[in-house]
């Protein structure tokens, strides 16, 4: 069994607009999440809150890649150097670009694309 699966996560949506984005997060993020909207219902407010303001690292290019990565591998049940093997990168790699660590250029996201059949354009 990968080390993914071992992982609880939790869906969340976030609905903007007409736009609705689904996350997977960690028991412990979507608790946290979970309290600040009980918080927002306890004091009277809409229960509406950002989701840059939840999630500040959606904020920077860098993590947000790796956010993208992180996503899509713990969608796909890889592990970290099963990912690697897939893209052909090393596993130290795969980590630091989740960290947001090391940056993913142009030809390194049309390979991730390529070898995971997602749109490239979610890792720049």
């Amino acid at each position: 069994m990968s080390e993914a699966v071992k992982m609880p996560l939790i869906k969340i949506q976030i609905n903007e607009g007409k736009k609705r984005k689904l996350y997977l997060v960690g028991k412990k993020a979507a608790h946290a999440v979970e309290t600040i909207l009980d918080q927002l219902n306890e004091s009277g407010d809409s229960g509406s809150i950002s989701a840059l303001e939840l999630f500040p690292d959606l904020k920077d290019p860098m993590k947000t890649a790796g956010i993208a990565l992180r996503g899509v591998r713990l969608r796909l049940e890889l592990n970290q150097k099963q990912m690697a093997e897939k893209i052909g990168i090393a596993q130290g790699d795969v980590s630091k670009i989740e960290k947001g660590e090391r940056p993913v250029g142009k030809k390194l996201a049309m390979r991730i694309g390529k070898a995971l059949g997602v749109d490239y354009k979610r890792f720049l």
